[in-house]
């Protein structure tokens, strides 16, 4: 079984372009939290995971990176490692797409091994490997579930992550829509609608204050910030703080 690896406490860290150029807290958090739990963390080549190239029907490129990634990612797998990241949409992507795309064993390989980082904690904790020596933060939190993570269809984890935490309580959780899309938000032609998306979301979080607002993917986190002025953070973030790192 893929989970059977989990135990060897080795994660290859699959960052994403999100965390490696824009959000490098989440990158640098990660590696940090994981090590708490003694687990070794390795970085490894990697290109964009190709969601955004298939989004633009940039095909060509797309299987050039769902390529490069596969073969490099699968052969840390044999080497014992599983694969970890920060990002819902890479998840997603890699987990439900690289085999429909490709279609080869290595690919598989990759859907089958490969975690969300709270996914991959809590699946730490259910072993009895997780370190949980953290402190009290008197906190409260309204949690935006990303759509990209939904669709995994593996429960909530961030939220039963952040409630190992003691002080944090877990106001709302949401599974709205944000109304970015991928790509989709960031065109021009296509702001109002996905304005008009994000409203209902957005004022949830208006109507419901709380001491933080986090959610799992970066472009929900930046609509989230237009929309309503509020800082958004990464859970990873939170996690790290109640370490004390």
């Amino acid at each position: 079984m893929a989970d059977d690896l989990i135990a060897n406490k080795k994660v290859a860290y699959y960052s994403g372009c999100y965390a490696n150029y824009y959000y490098p807290q989440v990158g640098k958090s990660t590696i940090e939290v994981l090590g708490r739990s003694g687990i070794e963390v390795i970085v490894p080549e990697q290109v964009c995971c190709a969601l955004p190239m298939v989004a633009k029907s940039n095909m060509r490129g797309a299987y050039k990176n769902m390529a490069y990634n596969t073969k490099m990612l699968s052969q840390l797998i044999s080497n014992g490692f599983v694969l970890v990241t920060t990002c819902s949409s890479c998840a997603l992507f890699l987990k439900q797409d690289y085999p429909r795309f490709l279609g080869t064993e290595a690919a598989n390989q990759v859907s089958q091994n490969l975690y969300h980082i709270t996914e991959y904690l809590a699946k730490l904790h259910e072993i009895g490997q997780l370190n949980t020596d953290f402190r009290a933060m008197y906190q409260t939190v309204f949690y935006h579930t990303p759509c990209h993570l939904r669709a995994q269809q593996i429960g909530n984890p961030t939220v039963e992550v952040l409630q190992l935490t003691p002080g944090i309580s877990v106001e709302k959780v949401s599974e709205e829509c944000c109304g970015m899309g991928g790509t989709y938000g960031y065109e021009k032609v296509n702001y109002e609608l996905s304005k008009a998306v994000a409203s209902k979301l957005c004022g949830d979080i208006k109507a419901n204050p709380t001491d933080r607002v986090v959610t799992d993917c970066g472009g929900c986190k930046l609509q989230i910030e237009a929309g309503t002025d509020f800082k958004v953070d990464h859970p990873i973030i939170l996690i790290k703080e109640a370490y004390g790192l």
